[in-house]
């Protein structure tokens, strides 16, 4: 993971993208890089099948008998979980996890203060994050909204808490849904990329969720994600507001690591604690209770099968009275 990730960064991947042998001088020279270490580099990944070498010229230049100097291509596995885009693209991925190994390293303090360590060179790479969340498993994805849409019934509009670049809005609006995504402004920059010109049933509007949601009203709010990044406190005031903001009968889902449920939770908590200052892996009875407290009915927990996860999901009663209703959580500006 740390060659490919230095491959990356270096700029050798993106220098062999477009598909040709090249030369390491050439790699180099695309990439801006030394020529050493591009030639050590370009070996290694020839050992690791991730990059070949056009027969013939290979074990003559290595050697040192030959004229000709070897030519180097990606692999047209490295091709799929590197350049291509496809179902099995993970770039972005690789570089968010060499950043979380960056943060378990100061794990020693943190365990000593309790607080994350301080972040160096500007802090969370959020475009990395983001766009690392568009390659999530597209069969998780859509496992993920046909729960959803089968316990909420009829859904026009969607509210995505934290969509970052829109992987699980476009498969909502891909039902026919009309779909907010709502997320940073920095993220939102990077999901304008993502999505381009084709999703026009997204709309993309940028804030932080935890000052204020946008104002509805909403059929269904779905939380892919967000619930682990604060604590208890936060997380009882969006819930209420989540209510304030659905339409009688509207869905709230929250889609996360449940503590007692996910055997990712114990190792996904310690990442949270070094990541977070409040962050956290909650119980099935913490969201039981933020959801009850907030007026939602019909609350069911549903196992993910095979991907570690959680979706909490619970309705909004249908015949709550006006003078009952909680108006919204944050005053408005």
């Amino acid at each position: 993971m740390l060659l490919l990730v230095g491959a990356i960064k270096s700029g050798i991947i993106y220098a062999l993208a477009d598909g040709s042998f090249l030369t390491a001088g050439e790699v180099a020279a695309r990439a801006g890089s030394d020529l050493r270490a591009t030639r050590v580099v370009l070996e290694a990944l020839v050992a690791e099948e991730l990059a070949e070498v056009a027969a013939a010229l290979h074990e003559e230049a290595v050697r040192g008998i030959g004229s000709g100097e070897p030519r180097y291509c990606l692999t047209l596995e490295a091709r799929a979980h590197l350049v291509d885009g496809g179902a099995d693209f993970e770039r972005n991925a690789l570089l968010h996890q060499v950043n979380k190994i960056r943060g378990w390293l100061e794990l020693p303090d943190v365990i000593r203060t309790g607080k994350p360590a301080p972040r160096s060179g500007g802090g969370c790479d959020f475009s990395v994050m983001a766009a690392a969340m568009g390659e999530r498993d597209p069969a998780l994805l859509e496992l993920i909204v046909q729960r959803c849409l089968s316990y909420a019934g009829s859904v026009h509009n969607v509210l995505d808490v934290g969509g970052a670049v829109g992987h699980v809005a476009r498969r909502f609006a891909s039902r026919g849904c009309k779909v907010t995504l709502f997320d940073r402004e920095e993220v939102i920059e990077v999901a304008k990329r993502h999505l381009g010109e084709s999703d026009w049933n997204i709309d993309l509007v940028a804030g932080d969720y935890t000052k204020a949601l946008p104002p509805g009203p909403y059929d269904l709010v779905y939380f892919g994600n967000v619930y682990h990044i604060y604590g208890p406190q936060t997380n009882a005031r969006v819930t209420k507001e989540a209510f304030s903001i659905l339409n009688p009968g509207g869905v709230i889902a929250i889609q996360d690591y449940v503590w007692g449920h996910s055997r990712e939770a114990a190792l996904f908590a310690v990442n949270m604690l070094r990541s977070t200052e409040e962050g956290g892996v909650w119980t099935e009875e913490q969201y039981c209770t933020w959801l009850e407290e907030a007026g939602f009915a019909q609350i069911c927990l549903e196992d993910l099968e095979d991907y570690g996860c959680q979706l909490m999901l619970a309705k909004r009663p249908p015949d709550r009275q006006e003078g009952e209703n909680h108006g919204p959580l944050f005053a408005s500006g």
